[in-house]
């Protein structure tokens, strides 16, 4: 999509989170991409266009330092994913959270943070596993539902093909399609169970009592997590999508776990990994880590090790590896950031209807590129760039444009760590 096609809210969404945090917005991303084209194209050539849409599975670890673009990275898959048509679960995980400590915390994650995309420039999806079940019925028979509905013939072919589906677990099955039924009928009651019992949580007698009205019995466990997980890639197939693509962001958290809970956090991330390639009919597992995980953490734990090793890193001619590393990209990191300041002036000008000189501005994005990466060494050069180069458009639209001395730019380059890091060491 050229920035011709950009309308002028979702330019000033993108400028907005660049300039107040530097990080990527969840929208818009593909106005100012740069630099991983080729990893994308080589994802989408060997899995996304074709094992996966067959059933095949797959995992990838995608490297990098803080501020290297992992999440901007993940959501560049995301909307690969989408234009394949499969379903996408991207999880955040905090500082102090990991789902890798117990097995039914993954399939909660997962329900949790799939998300309902509605096609359009839309800032923002939701999520929830009922939402994506909903927001699919209704794609299906084309409109709001109603008692009429349960005549519709699209409703009836979707309710055939999923009775027909081989899903795993009989009473996941069941879930799903009660759930269709109630949504249609707006039985408050039984979505209401349907849902808790759908998405992991705690069910109450009550709640037991209802399921068993419409067939369902047990409940989403530790011991039957994975196979619910399974059950989730098969209905998402029977409901014609490609697959389910699950991008997992660590945050920088799992190199400093330490003790007993990085030994079991380990642990089931392998599992997951093995359920992936062996279990979950065409999903791909994405796990986005600092480069201390595979070098300090990983070592310690041959199972896991044996899984992760591999010779060089993922591209086109070596597809197989399992390391994506944004060290290697289609742009040294001095081109990228000039490539991403290329892209970010005319987003600028359509956020603000603006006219920037871009002579003047190119510029300034390589002044700030070589101040970030020749004085800021200990710094995320890409985050600090990207923020400071925004602010900097700001003050040469609504002052005098021009170029930028060395000394303008160190002073502007920290002001943006103060204010990325809270006046603390920045933890890059």
């Amino acid at each position: 999509m050229s920035e011709a096609n950009l309308s002028p809210f979702l330019a000033r969404h993108i400028i907005e989170t660049l300039g107040s945090f530097g990080t990527p917005p969840a929208r818009g991303i593909q106005h100012f991409n740069v630099g991983n084209q080729s990893i994308l194209d080589a994802l989408d050539e060997f899995y996304l266009s074709s094992y996966l849409q067959d059933g095949g599975a797959a995992y990838k670890m995608v490297i990098g330092d803080y501020g290297s673009g992992k999440s901007h990275f993940l959501y560049c898959l995301r909307d690969v994913a989408w234009a394949r048509n499969f379903a996408v679960a991207k999880v955040d995980l905090s500082p102090v959270e990991t789902p890798y400590d117990d097995q039914k915390k993954v399939y909660e994650a997962v329900a949790q943070h799939i998300i309902w995309h509605e096609i359009g420039e839309g800032l923002s999806d939701e999520t929830g596993l009922t939402r994506f079940l909903q927001g699919t019925l209704e794609r299906v028979v084309g409109g709001e539902l109603s008692l009429e509905t349960l005549n519709h013939p699209l409703y009836r072919g979707l309710v055939d093909t999923l009775e027909a589906s081989v899903v795993d677990s009989p009473a996941y099955q069941t879930a799903v399609l009660a759930y269709f039924d109630a949504l249609i009928r707006d039985n408050e009651e039984r979505l209401d169970s349907l849902s808790r019992w759908l998405l992991g949580e705690t069910t109450s007698p009550d709640d037991t009592k209802i399921l068993r009205e419409v067939g369902v019995t047990g409940k989403i466990n530790k011991p039957n997590a994975f196979r619910m997980l399974r059950s989730l890639c098969q209905v998402i197939r029977a409901l014609s999508y490609s697959g389910l693509i699950l991008l997992f962001d660590e945050v920088d958290r799992m190199a400093s776990v330490g003790g007993k809970a990085e030994k079991l956090a380990t642990d089931t991330l392998r599992e997951v990994i093995d359920r992936t390639r062996e279990d979950l009919p065409g999903a791909m597992f994405v796990y986005a880590v600092p480069p201390q995980f595979i070098s300090d953490v990983v070592p310690k734990y041959p199972a896991l090790q044996q899984r992760v090793r591999a010779p060089g890193h993922f591209s086109r001619v070596n597809h197989f590896s399992p390391l994506i590393n944004l060290d290697h990209l289609d742009l040294d990191e001095n081109d990228l950031m000039l490539a991403i300041g290329e892209k970010l002036i005319p987003i600028y000008e359509a956020a603000f209807d603006a006219q920037l000189d871009h002579a003047i501005q190119r510029a300034n994005a390589v002044i700030l590129a070589n101040v970030a990466r020749d004085v800021f060494l200990d710094i995320s050069h890409r985050r600090l760039f990207v923020k400071s180069f925004v602010v900097e458009l700001s003050r040469q639209h609504y002052g005098r444009q021009h170029t930028i001395t060395e000394e303008e730019a160190q002073a502007l380059l920290r002001g943006q760590i103060d204010e990325l890091s809270g006046g603390e060491t920045p933890p890059y």
